[in-house]
C-alpha cells in the first residue's frame, strides 16, 4: 500500500477547542486533529511562544483531551500527512509574530484548514470586537 506518511487519501478535520476565557464561554484555543480514511491521525495547532507562533504536533488526539471538545468534522479533500505537516511548518515557522486578534491559534487553524478546501468559522477576533463594541473588556484574557 506505500508508506502511510506520503499517500494522499481522504480525511476528516476535527475542530477542537478549549476555553480560555475562565468560564464565560467567549474564548477558545483551537487545534486540528486529522484523520485518515485508514484511522492514522494527527494534531496540529500554534501556541504562544515569546512574541511569535510556535507549531505543536503530534500523532493522534491533542495531549489536553479531557480539556477539549470536538466542534465539528469536516471532510478535507485528499491529502497526505506529509503534505499537511509541510503546510503547516510554512504557515507557522516563518517568523510570523504572534498577534492576540489577528495571528493566534486560531488564524492559524482557519489558515491551514483552508489549505485543504475547509473553511472554519468566524474566530476570536469576531468575538473580541463584538464584546468590545458592547462596552465588555474584561472578560478576554490579557
Amino acid at each position: 500500500m506505500g508508506n502511510k506518511r506520503k499517500d494522499n487519501r481522504r480525511c476528516k478535520i476535527y475542530l477542537y477547542r478549549r476555553e480560555i476565557s475562565h468560564g464565560l464561554g467567549v474564548a477558545w484555543h483551537w487545534a486540528l486533529n486529522f484523520v485518515w480514511e485508514d484511522g492514522y491521525e494527527e494534531t496540529y495547532e500554534a501556541e504562544k511562544e515569546d512574541k511569535t507562533l510556535r507549531l505543536v504536533w503530534r500523532e493522534g488526539e491533542p495531549e489536553k483531551c479531557y480539556d477539549w471538545k470536538i466542534w465539528k468534522g469536516y471532510r478535507a479533500n485528499s491529502c497526505s500527512p506529509r503534505e499537511v505537516k509541510y503546510q503547516a511548518e510554512r504557515l507557522c515557522c516563518v517568523d510570523r509574530d504572534y498577534d492576540f486578534l489577528l495571528s493566534n491559534c486560531q488564524d492559524f487553524a482557519k489558515s491551514l484548514a483552508k489549505k485543504f478546501g475547509v473553511k472554519l468559522p468566524p474566530g476570536l477576533a469576531k468575538v473580541v470586537r463584538t464584546t468590545l463594541s458592547l462596552g465588555i473588556d474584561n472578560i478576554i484574557p490579557h
